[in-house]
């Protein structure tokens, strides 16, 4: 896809080590980390270990560091699941690089990294309302026209006549 190339020859993305895309893949935090950081050319310092489950010998350890040093990423509370215990020292929280990222932090992720803001109050999507804890940002790049919804009947998308809007 045009999108993909775009990424990989702004150097933005580098695919696998065995040289595939595998572009039907879900992305993760640690990917997009490394995507938003590289591509709004972020390249400071990345501090101290701030995650107990990213150190220095993760492969997205300098992105997930930077990107969350400027505020634009964060991780989820020790003790949140059995699996995440709080380890002195710090009780240091986890990032959960490997796991899958939502479309809503995406775009919370890019739109903080692009330094888009303002207030929406538009309502395009019938799973997107104004409770939603990425309403902001999803609604931000929509109206920049970055990002869009799925057709009605599409993953997860039933056709029911409420669901249209018009």
């Amino acid at each position: 896809s045009p999108a993909i190339r775009c990424l990989f020859v702004r150097g933005l993305s580098s695919g696998y080590a065995d040289g595939t895309i595998r572009h039907g893949n879900d992305i993760t935090r640690g990917q997009i980390a490394k995507m938003v950081s590289n591509a709004a050319g972020f390249d400071g310092d990345p501090g101290p270990q701030i995650y107990e489950d990213v150190d220095s010998t993760n492969t997205f350890y300098t992105w997930i560091n930077r990107l969350s040093n400027l505020g634009f990423m964060g991780g989820y509370p020790c003790g949140t699941v059995d699996a995440e215990p709080c380890l002195p020292p710090g009780n240091r929280p986890y990032f959960r690089p490997f796991a899958n990222a939502t479309r809503g932090q995406l775009s919370k992720i890019v739109s903080n990294a692009a330094g888009i803001t303002g207030t929406p109050t538009d309502v395009f999507y019938t799973d997107v309302q104004l409770d939603n804890p990425f309403y902001p940002w999803i609604i931000r790049l929509t109206n920049l026209e970055v990002r869009s919804g799925y057709d009605l009947g599409g993953p997860g998308e039933p056709c029911f006549r409420q669901n249209r809007h018009y």
